[in-house]
């Protein structure tokens, strides 16, 4: 799979970056599309997909995680020894141009090459389900990522109640991403023919 850089986003404005999100999927989407989001549902996905709800700001917890990604970012390669390049760039599937992709970094596995980095922050309430894997919704979010980037892997950190670091690799499902793949197109449809979604 191959993929194209629609935009840089180091410097662009906030509106600007929501406006190229209502131009696709991107990865926070997957778990919403999927039906599985404890914040939104299909609908209100359409709805701001299509203009019709107005654009939300965001809340505390996306905006300090926002911020902490660097430190988190710094203390994998700190923990790992594995360098993480800092992405700041909006990309878009070639083969299924709905999806797109605003990824944390890079990094290469030894066994398979590039890989994706995704930093989290966490709650000491949500640490259990950290415990023996990660979260559904960011599951779903890398494997919409990896389904954009043809990439094999995610390393994905969290930072959890600000004294708890946390990383796990993933590796690309290709039965995950053949059924997310379906599941956004068929939504997608009901974006560009202004339909709700059931």
């Amino acid at each position: 799979m191959s993929f194209t850089v629609i935009a840089n986003t180091e410097t662009m404005p906030y509106t600007d970056w929501l406006d190229y999100r209502k131009q696709g999927i991107g990865g926070s989407d997957a778990a919403v599309v999927c039906g599985i989001s404890r914040y939104k549902s299909p609908v209100e996905l359409w709805m701001e997909k299509t203009g019709r709800m107005p654009d939300q700001e965001a809340g505390e917890a996306a905006y300090w995680g926002t911020q902490l990604e660097g430190l988190v970012r710094t203390e994998f390669t700190k923990r790992t020894g594995i360098q993480v390049e800092h992405r700041m760039e909006l990309l878009r599937s070639d083969e299924h141009p709905f999806m797109q992709a605003n990824l944390d970094g890079t990094c290469v596995h030894p066994e398979f090459g590039p890989c994706i980095f995704e930093a989290k922050t966490a709650s000491a309430f949500k640490a259990g389900e950290w415990e023996d894997g990660i979260p559904d919704e960011y599951f779903l979010q890398v494997q919409h990522y990896m389904a954009v980037t043809g990439y094999q892997g995610t390393y994905i950190a969290a930072l959890i109640g600000g004294n708890t670091f946390r990383w796990k690799f993933i590796p690309r499902d290709e039965e995950v991403i053949a059924l997310l793949v379906q599941l956004e197109a068929d939504f997608w449809q009901h974006v560009q023919s202004e339909t709700p979604p059931p």
